[in-house]
């Protein structure tokens, strides 16, 4: 089976199309793994894909508790999980780029396009305290704070 980096468009498409699908859904969709990654949004849109492909295509879906990491060496190395939703590529690096090279992987859309910052954040009162906390290099020179 090929390996899908699911997204939210995949899902809505999914939904909208599932009605006129379902009927014929048992018997071509079968089983699936999808990656359920521990970040809040990773677990929503893996839970809205689980929802979608059990009630609209019948298939029988498995979640495997993953990580960006542990996700991708298990796809490259075992074939598995079949979906990983809300994969940050900054997080996966060279391995990913080398899995859709190959076909391995296939990116449908992305999640939260044009939105999704990740990055390190302290609330605005400790920064107007601490100004020094604003930067990485003032975190680390600060470590008492």
């Amino acid at each position: 089976m090929r390996h899908l980096l699911s997204t939210t468009v995949l899902i809505f498409g999914t939904a909208l199309a599932a009605p006129a699908m379902a009927q014929d859904a048992p018997a071509a969709c079968g089983e699936l793994s999808i990656a359920q990654m521990g970040w809040t949004s990773a677990e929503i849109i893996t839970e809205v894909a689980k929802f979608l492909l059990e009630q609209g295509y019948g298939c029988d879906v498995t979640l495997v508790k993953s990580d960006t990491i542990p996700a991708i060496t298990s796809v490259a190395e075992n074939g598995e999980p079949d979906i990983v939703t809300d994969l940050w590529l900054n997080s996966a690096g060279e391995a990913y780029t080398r899995l859709e090279a190959a076909g391995t992987m296939v990116t449908l859309a992305n999640v939260l396009d044009p939105g999704g910052i990740e990055g390190w954040w302290i609330p605005t009162y400790l920064a107007e305290a601490h100004p020094e906390l604003t930067t990485i290099q003032g975190v680390l020179d600060n470590p008492e704070l």
